[in-house]
């Protein structure tokens, strides 16, 4: 099989180069950001995300931040509610919902419902990808890695400070990741990357907590520390925890930048936990 753009050789997932660069993913974004609620059994045509893969999409498909979404793109420049793709008698159609950083096809600004060729490169935000009315081959599915969550994309949202934080947990339990952040009420979310150590050591320390939530004790969530030089991924078989504690370290400046300072705490002779509560899900537009 060859790039299901333009039939050249495979390079970057199911693209070859020079399609994949069209699309290159934005700042702070991860494959774990993107995915499709639409089963590929029920798939009318198909988008392609820069990172090689491709999601389904249905007849009427939604695409925003909302979870609800069809297709769901967790970047600070994409509303809740921000696009839709429709198929019609002959043809599909974009319409943008209002959102705030607007919806191209090939490089025009989409004002009301137009009609999209069957092969255009769609940018909602400041995320690309490629649009297929139709595909010779099916595209082969992501693969998935059991995780503690039910499903394959879940964010948890913390409030510490005058900041809250929406850390998106994923399938690859090897990939680095973004955290996006916000001040407390505010609209718009930034992304901050994270290097894979920082992420994954951020991912263990809220599912913790978040399964954790109902407990009475004031450190809830704590891992220790032995338990996180086996868990995390260190290059190194001789990690120890002097490896934690510069992880730890990373992760705290990161945390400090972005107005969270103190929300990643030491319980002395425990392990390490977050200083607030951590709910599944992210918050409003």
């Amino acid at each position: 099989m060859g790039c299901l753009c333009c039939g050249a050789t495979l390079s970057v997932g199911v693209l070859c180069r020079t399609c994949a660069l069209e699309v290159a993913p934005c700042e702070g974004l991860i494959p774990d950001h993107i995915r499709s609620t639409v089963d590929s059994t029920d798939a009318e045509a198909w988008v392609i995300d820069g990172f090689g893969h491709a999601h389904a999409i249905g007849a009427t498909s939604s695409i925003g931040r909302n979870l609800d979404s069809q297709l769901v793109v967790l970047a600070s420049s994409v509303s809740r509610e921000h696009a839709e793709l429709a198929r019609i008698a002959d043809g599909w159609t974009a319409r943008d919902l209002g959102s705030r950083n607007g919806t191209f096809v090939d490089g025009a600004r989409t004002v009301g419902r137009i009609v999209m060729p069957p092969r255009a490169r769609l940018k909602v935000g400041d995320v690309a990808l490629w649009f297929l009315a139709e595909v010779v081959t099916e595209p082969p599915g992501r693969p998935m890695m059991a995780t503690e969550t039910s499903s394959g994309l879940l964010p948890y949202h913390l409030v510490h400070c005058e900041t809250e934080l929406c850390v998106v947990i994923g399938d690859d339990v090897a990939a680095a990741g973004a955290l996006m952040w916000r001040p407390r009420g505010g609209e718009n979310w930034a992304e901050r990357s994270l290097a894979p150590l920082e992420f994954q050591l951020l991912r263990a320390l809220c599912m913790r907590a978040h399964d954790e939530a109902a407990s009475p004790s004031a450190i809830r969530g704590c891992i220790p520390t032995k338990q996180l030089v086996r868990e995390l991924p260190f290059q190194s078989k001789y990690a120890n925890e002097e490896n934690v504690r510069q992880v730890v370290l990373r992760l705290r400046g990161v945390l400090s930048d972005v107005g969270a300072a103190g929300l990643l705490a030491v319980a002395p002779g425990r392990g390490y936990y977050l200083a607030c509560s951590v709910m599944a899900g992210i918050a409003g537009r």
